[in-house]
């Protein structure tokens, strides 16, 4: 999770911070992810966190390996409809969610990468 959002999270947090609609898609994905645990108790734990941080990293890890899954689909095959090839903003959106989770779970904190980990 931290080297994707090294590598992507601070353009699509600054791109969120200065487009509105662009930050409500994230909010609206956030929302999505989150009623997919009202039904299922053991999913709701995990996106809570209360499962663990390693469970919460395996779900967003497993939902980032779907949306690379469509952003192949849309460049192999253009002609299809898929999610990735109607939105240009489709990945975006759903790593600014991811993102989002990771950091309410703990998984992400708001330190710089290369600066060291504050002492205990």
């Amino acid at each position: 999770m931290r080297t994707l959002y090294d590598q992507f999270g601070h353009e699509i947090y600054a791109r969120a911070a200065a487009d509105a609609a662009f930050s409500a898609a994230i909010s609206e994905q956030v929302a999505e992810l989150r009623e997919l645990g009202e039904d299922d108790p053991q999913l709701s734990k995990i996106l809570s966190g209360q499962s663990g941080k390693v469970s919460l990293d395996f779900f967003l890890l497993g939902h980032t390996y779907a949306v690379l899954s469509y952003l192949l689909e849309a460049a192999l095959r253009p002609d299809a409809l898929t999610p990735a090839s109607v939105d240009p903003d489709f990945a975006a959106v759903r790593l600014g969610a991811v993102f989002h989770l990771a950091f309410d779970g703990g998984l992400l904190q708001l330190w710089p990468l290369r600066c060291p980990m504050p002492s205990r």
